[in-house]
This record gives C-alpha cells, structure tokens and sequence, in this order.
C-alpha cells in the first residue's frame, strides 16, 4: 500500500500536461536547448496523467548522459501540495544513490525540497541544470531556489535517470534511446 502511495505521488510530482508552448529555448547563460525527449507520464501504469520533457544542449550527442546546460519541464493538471514533491524526491533520491552519497546530501536535498509549493492547474516546475553545477527549481518561470554542486545535482537527477528511476519506460524516452 506504501508503494502504490508513492508511485501515485511521483506521478502527479512527474506529470505534465503536454510541452510546453511557452518554453524557453535558452537558459541565463544564453545556451540555446533543443527538446531531445518527451514521455508519457502514467499513473498505475495505464493511467495517462500528461508528459514530461527534456530539453538539452546537443541532443543527438548526448545519450544517457546528464551533462548541463539541461532543463526539465513538468506543467500540471491538478492541485498537488508542496509536501507530497518533498517526501517524493527526497525517497527517490535515497533509493537511487548510495547510502554514503544520501548521507551526505540529506540535509541539502531536504532544504532545496523545502522550497516546493502548493501547484493547481496550469502551474509549471523546471528544474535547470546549468554548467557551473548549480541545479534550480523554478515554478512558473520564478526562481525558487538554487543549490551549488554537480554532485547534488546529479543525485537529484536520479529520481527520473537512475538506477531506479520512476519509471524505466519514462527515463528511456527522456533520453530519447526509443524510436
């Protein structure tokens, strides 16, 4: 019952409605991003909540390779409380990376989740890794907070990119490796 709570939380944390048509093609740092991926997100497995997409810098270079400048776009279709993506991407993140590597991030992973708010309809987080290693949380295009660290911005990638990601068929569109 815990594991079918959870995966129904991931999925209104991954769900996007469709992409994004206000999309910004470059990041502050003036890199222009190509979409290179874009999936489905179900819930239960059937349930189609909306996609997910990943923009990237040189796309076709790139495969399971998370290298910044890169941008992760989730646009929702339903109130979800900021608590709910906290505990998610902090589970997610435990189950992905080693214990030495959580153990040294949990603080930092738990202060950047604490900056998750409240969403309804139409509201669109980002996460955008950018090259000197900062990872930031954007809702609706505002700033909401940045962590320093390719470290940290790798393991929080692991939620959708890990060895256990949230769901394997949505990592391997990301990453665009199926037709």
């Amino acid at each position: 019952m815990r594991s079918l709570l959870l995966s129904a939380v991931l999925v209104l944390f991954c769900g996007h409605v469709g992409a994004s048509s206000q999309h910004p093609s470059t990041l502050d740092t003036g890199i222009r991003l190509d979409q290179c991926g874009s999936a489905p997100v179900q819930a239960l497995r059937f349930i189609e909540v909306g996609v997910a997409s990943l923009w990237r810098d040189g796309c076709g270079q790139q495969t399971r390779s998370l290298t910044p400048p890169l941008l992760l776009e989730f646009t929702y279709q339903r109130e979800v409380p900021g608590s709910a993506f906290s505990r998610s991407a902090t589970a997610m993140i435990e189950r992905n990376v080693g214990a030495a590597t959580f153990a040294n991030l949990q603080q930092r992973v738990e202060a950047f989740n604490s900056h998750y708010r409240d969403i309804g309809d139409g509201d669109s987080y980002q996460l955008r890794y950018l090259s000197d290693g900062r990872l930031e949380l954007l809702l609706n295009n505002e700033l909401l907070v940045s962590e320093q660290g390719h470290e940290f911005a790798n393991a929080y990638l692991q939620i959708w990119f890990g060895p256990k990601p949230y769901s394997e068929r949505l990592k391997e569109q990301l990453l665009a490796l199926r037709p």
